[in-house]
């Protein structure tokens, strides 16, 4: 039996609750069930920074047509990985009071009874693990030692829970940047250094071989999440729909002045775009597709340096392998060029776990 708590994915489509009724697995990417927008920051929305006061609010949805009583609400942070995923004693967690939710989704009112708010997390400077990129769940629940009948379904994370937010409804997922200092420019003329987390399953009575694989995108156009991400970066405007239908002939879709900078950008979904325009000293340029190729070099204690290479997971090798990939990208790509490629762990049947989607993008 489904519960009537969930945590809507798509919140503020079209100005609205969104489509998310808390079904899952949530399948759409406009946006992903990793960009919850019922999920965020305050004051950075997914932006964070080491030493600086961050709130965590979470728009907790009640599909019944009464309150319900006493809800509590999980956070875990973690950094970006690929495969086997982290674990609540690995996380940075949070816990809120419980709160009466009422029925419905809210709205964007910031004293709304829908949304739970946390007290402040600091960020540390031992937070701050490879570029950055976090993972913020989000749980759900009732507990039996203060109401009756606990929503169906919902139950508090533990040390032996695991965390699924694309199949369970009470929980949702939002990916973060922390931040250690402004960002700066990247020169494309030199390898740019992605520091992830390997984590191979366990050890088995027979070893398995994996390897790492990078699956670069080669199709014209971004896909929902890309834009999500891109429209994020500081120097990125995303030009919002034009007023008239996206498919008249006499004039196409058209472009109105960019969205407010203030937007969460996963609001922006269920319509369509108009371009990702990067700010440069000279002028603009519109941000596109790279199509140059990208070579890549592995430094991870265990694991092959060239990717595809296959490797043995045996008892000798950690359960964490901290990794360095090193990517070189066509110097004479054009400011503006998008490189996005996929890294996953895999064995020779199927990909093992989460990946990591990577985007580099030429700036000045």
């Amino acid at each position: 039996m489904a519960g009537n708590l969930y945590v809507g994915v798509d919140y503020g489509r079209n100005n609205g609750p969104g489509e998310d009724s808390g079904a899952r697995p949530w399948l759409r990417e406009d946006p992903p069930f990793w960009a919850n927008a019922s999920i965020w920051l305050e004051p950075g929305i997914t932006k964070a920074r080491v030493g600086d006061p961050t709130f965590i609010r979470v728009r907790v949805s009640n599909r019944s047509g009464q309150i319900m009583k006493a809800v509590r609400v999980q956070t875990f942070l973690y950094p970006a990985s690929i495969g086997v995923p982290p674990t609540f004693a690995t996380s940075i967690k949070n816990n809120a009071n419980p709160v009466d939710i009422p029925p419905g989704a809210g709205t964007n009112n910031p004293d709304d009874g829908h949304i739970v708010r946390f007290n402040g997390w600091t960020p540390q400077p031992g937070d701050l693990q490879g570029d950055g990129h976090m993972c913020l769940i989000a749980n759900v629940y009732q507990s039996e030692d203060d109401v009756a009948s606990p929503d169906p379904g919902s139950k508090e994370i533990t040390a032996t829970e695991g965390f699924n937010p694309n199949g369970e409804q009470h929980q949702g997922q939002r990916n973060i940047i922390l931040e250690q200092a402004r960002q700066q420019s990247i020169s494309h003329s030199q390898p740019v250094n992605v520091n992830y987390s390997t984590r191979p399953p366990v050890h088995a009575e027979h070893p398995r071989h994996y390897k790492i694989m990078a699956e670069p995108f080669d199709f014209d156009g971004f896909s929902p999440d890309e834009v999500l991400v891109l429209s994020q970066v500081r120097d990125i405007e995303l030009t919002k729909p034009s007023t008239k239908p996206p498919t008249d002939p006499a004039t196409g879709p058209g472009t109105d002045p960019s969205i407010d900078p203030g937007t969460d950008p996963a609001s922006v979904f269920g319509s369509d775009f108009g371009e990702l325009v990067l700010k440069t000293s000279y002028g603009t340029e519109r941000v596109t597709r790279a199509k140059s190729r990208m070579s890549f070099e592995l430094k991870a204690d265990g694991i092959p340096g060239r990717l595809g290479e296959s490797f043995l997971r045996d008892e000798k090798m950690a359960d964490v392998v901290t990794s360095e990939l090193s990517v070189q990208i066509d110097p004479d790509a054009p400011v503006g060029s998008l490189h996005t490629f996929d890294l996953s762990l895999q064995d020779d049947k199927e990909r093992i776990g989460s990946g990591l989607r990577v985007m580099i993008l030429v700036t000045e």
